[in-house]
């Protein structure tokens, strides 16, 4: 039948076409989003920088020591105590329980004890080496008598040397000034610094009217309190006779110290000394020292054997000599 509209039918739903274009797209995005927020991410952030994880550490079998390293305990520095120097100084003889002097050996020499001082040694003259001089019976006395030159009118000088160290070179050269002028040299020697080898040395070079004294064992100064005085004379004394064949009757004070002191005359008696030399003139380094120059009868000049000049210093004071008139003498004809 034309014109006629048709029955309707039963309602029909919304349609699903808008319905998948709105939510296949927010799925993706929530997919999207749960995977970023559950995988790792793999890429590297410009924003910041992943530090790798740490190492794991390998687990150390049972009854080994971890491999952990232990830190290093802090060891205090060990310190060392400062040695303690023996002093220089000769313990007195007569100290209980100390090293005594007379252990002390020289060269090959051992060096006996002075012994007490009650009584002096009475001065006994010894034989003295060919060509040395003897102590002079007209001049000799017991008196202990301090020296600096000798009161003379005779036109004579006294050539001493002291000590006993000595280079072989200048030593050899200076022997042969003193063969060659026939010098009577009285040598005063430290016997700590003497040895077999030296001995025909100064054997020698007092062979020309001269002698072999006492200048102590240590060379110790007289004028300080630690130096034990009739240890080092008498100890010397004993030292030298027994090197030399010959007891020395003069002194000469290490330094010059304490010379006219009382107590190194009680010493120097005790011991067998009782003449104190000591001098006027030295020479040292070939330059001449004079308490009043020029050159006098009587002047007792002081060498030493260490002297690198000790030669050019024994012909300057021979020509002085020789200026005024002078020649050496044996001081021990005179003593």
């Amino acid at each position: 039948m034309a014109g006629r509209r048709a029955a309707p039918g039963p309602p029909r739903g919304p349609s699903l076409g808008w319905l998948v274009a709105l939510g296949v797209p927010a799925i993706l995005v929530v997919a999207a989003f749960l995977l970023a927020a559950v995988a790792p991410s793999s890429g590297t952030s410009d924003a910041a920088t992943v530090s790798p994880a740490p190492e794991a550490e390998t687990a150390a079998p049972s009854g080994a020591p971890s491999s952990t390293p232990m830190p290093s305990p802090t060891m205090p520095s060990p310190t060392m105590p400062s040695p303690t120097m023996p002093s220089p100084t000769m313990p007195s003889p007569t100290t209980p329980g100390s090293t005594t002097p007379g252990s002390t050996t020289s060269g090959s020499m051992a060096l006996p004890s002075a012994g007490p001082m009650e009584d002096s040694e009475t001065i006994v003259p010894t034989e003295a080496a060919e060509g040395q001089s003897e102590r002079n019976p007209d001049t000799a006395s017991d008196d202990v008598e301090v020296f600096y030159s000798v009161k003379t009118e005779d036109p004579v000088f006294f050539i001493t040397v002291d000590d006993g160290f000595f280079d072989e070179a200048p030593a050899q050269k200076a022997l042969e000034v003193i063969q060659d002028n026939q010098i009577p040299v009285t040598t005063f020697l430290t016997e700590s610094v003497l040895s077999e080898s030296t001995n025909d040395y100064f054997t020698d070079v007092t062979s020309y009217g001269g002698s072999i004294q006492n200048h102590t064992v240590k060379h110790g100064s007289f004028a300080v309190p630690e130096t034990d005085v009739k240890w080092e004379i008498c100890t010397a004394q004993e030292a030298l006779e027994k090197r030399f064949g010959s007891r020395p009757w003069m002194l000469r004070p290490p330094y010059g110290a304490a010379a006219n002191e009382p107590h190194v005359a009680t010493a120097a008696e005790h011991c067998g000394v009782n003449r104190i030399v000591m001098w006027n003139v030295l020479v040292d380094e070939n330059e001449v020292q004079y308490v009043a120059a020029p050159l006098k009868p009587g002047d007792i000049v002081l060498f030493h054997w260490n002297d690198p000049y000790l030669a050019e210093g024994l012909e300057q004071v021979l020509k002085l000599g020789r200026e005024q008139g002078l020649t050496p003498a044996p001081l021990e004809d005179y003593l």
